[in-house]
């Protein structure tokens, strides 16, 4: 658990004296943007001290091109709002991306070469259409899933030689990104940041909560993705409430809502990409894509996970998810979280298993001695 430690100031006090020591401490700095609230914040914020000081600084957005358009209109807003101190960085160049809604497509390669005719959109007038570094000499984590998201981040990374880049990752959003945030200090002993390869990823941010952001855009007029008040008008909580990707694991669900929120959108994404009126119809359903609800005919989750391997459609993934399942236990509780990656195409291991003892077991064995 984040520990809270209160003192005499505010975290927008704090926050500014942090960009500043990064503007003191480095050259370059780029600020990573993906249309969402965080990111708006601190791409505001870091502009701000830019024409303070009369500086540019890099605005960089890896467009994974299936995307609401209120994300695109989001990017241009932040990209044109102080053009005399910004070097755009609008990346829109080929690789492959998780599709959680279809087991016969399970990636789509974004922007995909000599397929520009059923592209979402066409690409930005001056966008970077074309890697910026020597695919020779390119680094992929994983040669079975090709070129990925996390692939480009890097790779773009790897370009700018000292460079500082700005990320709106908050430590509440989750404890995953706490420990993303505080593992290790970048330089000197500035905890709120990360090492890269040339350079370091700060988070100014880090302890910032949703009323803090909120506030923040309210007090500033900041223009914001609509989105989020579709989203809240539909009842989702804070939590729930995000702009990303529409097809990945983790907010393959925005797609029940989206023929709602953004219609041209959805038509668009419908002949783009298979599975999305899958996701469409099912995304919140317990006994689909949300694997909450175990389907009548099977007796246990053991049963439907090994029904799902055994019927499983794309060989060359197949071979990830039977090397990673030896390693679990074999129990419900975990079966199930099995079941999940499974649907939902998860061989990246995004929505990690918590591999241990059914929890409800031992109640069950107590109540069994009792009675």
């Amino acid at each position: 658990m984040l520990r809270q430690i209160y003192i005499n100031s505010d975290v927008l006090t704090e926050t500014k004296k942090r960009i500043s020591k990064l503007f003191d401490d480095w050259d370059n700095i780029i600020c990573s943007v993906s249309g969402g609230k965080d990111s708006t914040v601190a791409c505001h914020l870091a502009l701000q001290e830019a024409v303070k000081r009369n500086r540019r600084i890099g605005i960089f957005f890896l467009d994974e091109e299936v995307v609401y358009d209120s994300t695109v209109k989001q990017i241009r807003y932040l990209m044109n709002m102080y053009p005399e101190n910004t070097i755009k960085y609008w990346l829109q160049i080929q690789f492959n991306l998780t599709n959680a809604t279809s087991m016969m497509e399970t990636q789509l390669k974004c922007w995909e070469e000599g397929k520009s005719k059923i592209w979402m959109r066409p690409k930005e007038p001056d966008s970077i259409k074309h890697k910026p570094w020597d695919s020779k000499t390119e680094t992929i984590r994983d040669k079975n899933k090709g070129f990925g998201f996390y692939d480009a981040l890097e790779n773009f990374q790897r370009t700018k030689e000292n460079t500082c880049f700005i990320l709106g990752l908050r430590a509440t959003e989750s404890p995953n990104r706490m420990r993303a945030v505080m593992k290790n200090p970048g330089y000197e002993d500035v905890y709120w940041t990360t090492k890269t390869e040339k350079g370091v990823n700060a988070y100014p941010l880090y302890d910032w909560n949703f009323h803090d952001i909120w506030k923040y855009i309210y007090d500033n007029e900041l223009k914001y993705s609509k989105i989020y008040d579709y989203q809240h008008k539909k009842g989702l909580g804070l939590q729930e409430i995000r702009v990303s990707s529409l097809i990945h694991e983790k907010s393959f669900k925005a797609l029940v809502d989206l023929p709602e929120f953004e219609p041209k959108t959805y038509d668009r994404l419908l002949k783009r990409i298979d599975g999305i009126s899958v996701g469409n119809l099912y995304g919140k359903d317990p006994k689909l894509l949300k694997v909450r609800k175990l389907p009548k005919n099977f007796k246990n989750w053991i049963e439907y996970r090994d029904f799902l391997m055994e019927t499983y459609p794309d060989p060359t993934k197949k071979p990830i998810f039977e090397k990673r399942f030896k390693k679990h236990l074999n129990n419900n509780y975990v079966a199930r979280q099995q079941c999940r990656q499974l649907i939902l195409n998860d061989y990246e291991n995004n929505l990690t298993i918590d591999n241990k003892e059914d929890p409800r077991q031992k109640t069950l064995d107590k109540w069994r001695a009792i009675l």
